[in-house]
């Protein structure tokens, strides 16, 4: 057989590259599997099925597994092509705290390097230094996605799961992964003591070397990057993690709560009898609100918008007035509102800037009347669209004419 080169290796994965994705996806398979899974993706021009299982053995896209006679994937290959599809595998925290120990390791060596001017270790230093660095940072990406990946599956469900094997998977990614890691990079923790540690190691070593060595601070400096941006990237994706799972994790905990709850309700019925919870008096008429509610991302961002405000010194209104400032002015909207249902105009648009205009009112009084004319009156649109000249704004929008017939006037709303 012709030797076993890059190009080849390539150019077999190119060309078998449908029957290696059903067999990423199949898993371990026996040879009776694998012959099938071959005969289905053979083309009238491929070699013969043996020589293509032949070929799939000789350059390590599958090998057996130990005391059996099934077949995959060797780990390193799986997680390559895994990563071309975006499935990425999950890291633990005690494979992240071996790195943290590797470079503390690590920052012994560099420093003990650059005190003997003489040494030859600090490029081989480095060299390790920096690989450890993007495992870091690469391996907590991977968590990220492989989170994402598993928030889109319990959404879409395509295994058709039950609810109970989905949220299990929820609360063990939290549990097992999101937990941990948050305890790696909090800033009272071992991990960040190790990362600030080796910053000030790599700060004074590239101060050192600068002189004499210009080559290795270099290489010192780029490391020294390496770690801002590996440290910045974990802490954005472990945001990101958080706000893909921690919905689904606190819902879990919600349901499995009231899934105990319910049996400890239905364990007394079976004692006691339904009587005895006196539901008329302890539960009362259900009410429905449908105004006033915010969802939770409309007041996440509210409180952003609180967190930037930079509080003034209070200004009494009459104070204000007699040191020269004008009075605000406000229009009634509820009134103008209905005089516009009042006076059915042809083009309701061109009356309100009128009214407005009259009266001293905002280009915001002016969107916010025509908004609620546009859905709680009956109006016609015209054909053509035209421009409003309202104070520095200059507004384009489709004539709209009001009929006699209302969609929902305010006091049938109320």
């Amino acid at each position: 057989m012709a030797p076993i080169t890059p190009q080849r290796f390539l150019r077999f994965a190119a060309e078998q590259y449908p029957l290696l994705r059903e067999l990423l996806d199949t898993g371990a398979v026996t040879e009776a599997e694998l012959m099938a899974v071959i005969g289905r993706h053979r083309r009238p021009a491929d070699p013969e099925p043996s020589t293509i299982r032949e070929n799939l053995l000789a350059m390590g896209f599958l090998e057996r597994r130990p005391e059996t006679d099934a077949l995959e994937f060797p780990q390193p290959l799986e997680r390559f092509l895994r990563y071309l599809h975006r499935e990425h595998h999950l890291t633990s925290a005690s494979q992240l705290e071996s790195y943290v120990a590797d470079i503390t390791r690590l920052e012994a060596e560099l420093n003990t390097a650059v005190a003997a001017p003489q040494s030859t270790d600090l490029p081989f230093v480095l060299e390790e230094l920096t690989a450890r660095i993007e495992e870091i940072r690469h391996d907590i990406a991977g968590n990220k996605d492989a989170i994402t990946d598993a928030v889109i599956r319990f959404q879409a469900n395509p295994d058709a799961l039950s609810l109970q094997a989905r949220y299990a998977r929820v609360i063990w990614l939290w549990e097992r992964y999101l937990v941990p890691v948050q305890e790696l990079i909090d800033t009272e923790q071992v991990m960040e003591q190790h990362l600030n540690s080796l910053d000030r190691s790599m700060l004074d070593a590239e101060g050192v070397l600068a002189a004499g060595r210009p080559d290795l601070a270099g290489g010192v400096r780029e490391n020294r990057l390496r770690l801002y941006r590996m440290r910045r990237q974990i802490v954005d994706d472990f945001r990101e993690s958080m706000l893909e799972l921690q919905p689904l994790y606190q819902r879990a905990m919600r349901e499995s709560e009231t899934a105990r709850d319910v049996s400890r309700v239905l364990d007394h019925i079976r004692r006691n009898g339904a009587g005895s919870l006196e539901l008329e008096a302890r539960v009362g008429a259900p009410v429905s609100r449908h105004e006033g509610l915010f969802g939770d991302l409309a007041a996440k961002a509210y409180l952003y918008r609180l967190a930037d405000y930079q509080p003034r010194g209070r200004v009494e209104l009459d104070a204000a007035l007699e040191d020269g400032g004008e009075p605000i002015n406000r229009v009634d909207l509820t009134s103008l509102f209905g005089e516009l249902e009042t006076a059915q105009p042809d083009d309701a648009l061109a009356w309100l800037v009128d009214s407005l205009a009259d009266r001293g009112g905002s280009v915001r009084d002016l969107l916010t009347v025509f908004g609620r004319a546009v859905r709680r009156l009956e109006t016609q649109p015209g054909s053509e669209p035209r421009d409003y000249q309202f104070g520095d704004y200059t507004l384009r929008s489709y004539p709209r004419s009001l009929t006699n017939e209302t969609m929902e006037t305010d006091h049938e709303r109320d």
